[in-house]
C-alpha cells in the first residue's frame, strides 16, 4: 500500500520548480524608453496609449504591457513621490482641475438640453454622482463576512498545488517538443 504524499512537501518541491518557469510578461529593468514614458504620463496625465505608442514608435498593445508591468508602476509610483518642483507638480493638479471642470462643462451643455433629449441613464448618472459628491444619500455600509479561515487556507493550498502541477506538466510538455 503506496503512502500518499505530504501535501505540504508536494507544494514546497512545486514550488522550487516553478521559480524555473517563464516570468510574466512584462520588463524586469526598465530602459531609456520606460522613463521616457513616466516623464510624458507624469506631465500629460491625458495622454492615451495611443498616442505614447506613436511618440515612442510602438503599439498600442506593447504600451499596454508595458504600463500594466509591475516595475512599471512602481517606477511610475516613485517619480510621482520625487516631483518636488512646485511647477510640474501643480502642472499635473491644474490638469487635473482642468479635466474636472471641463468635463462639468459638457455635462452642464448636455443637461441644459430638454428633458426628452437627455437620456434617462445620464441624468440618473449625473444625479448619483452629484449627490455622492455633496454627501447626500445613503451612506456605503460595510457587511461582515465571515469566512472559516482554516478550509479557506485549505482549499487556496489545494489550488496551488494543482497550479503548480499543471504548470510542471505544461514545462514538461513544451520541453519535449523543442
Amino acid at each position: 500500500m503506496r503512502m500518499a504524499a505530504d501535501p505540504l512537501d508536494t507544494a514546497e518541491s512545486l514550488l522550487t520548480e516553478a521559480v524555473a518557469l517563464p516570468d510574466t510578461p512584462g520588463p524586469r529593468k526598465l530602459r531609456y524608453t520606460h522613463e521616457a514614458m513616466v516623464d510624458q504620463i507624469l506631465t500629460r496625465p491625458s495622454i492615451s496609449q495611443n498616442e505614447l505608442g506613436a511618440l515612442f514608435g510602438y503599439g498600442p498593445s506593447w504600451i499596454s504591457q508595458i504600463l500594466a508591468s509591475d516595475a512599471f508602476q512602481a517606477r511610475m509610483a516613485e517619480r510621482r513621490e520625487e516631483i518636488v518642483d512646485p511647477a510640474v507638480r501643480a502642472s499635473v493638479e491644474e490638469q487635473f482641475k482642468g479635466l474636472v471642470l471641463r468635463s462639468l462643462d459638457i455635462l452642464r451643455e448636455k443637461l441644459n438640453r430638454p428633458s426628452a433629449a437627455i437620456p434617462d441613464n445620464l441624468a440618473i448618472r449625473s444625479l448619483e454622482l452629484a449627490s455622492r459628491a455633496l454627501g447626500y444619500g445613503a451612506r456605503e455600509s460595510t457587511v461582515a463576512v465571515q469566512v472559516n479561515v482554516d478550509n479557506h487556507l485549505e482549499k487556496l493550498g489545494e489550488n496551488l498545488v494543482g497550479l503548480l502541477q499543471r504548470k510542471k506538466a505544461e514545462a514538461i510538455t513544451e520541453g519535449d517538443f523543442e
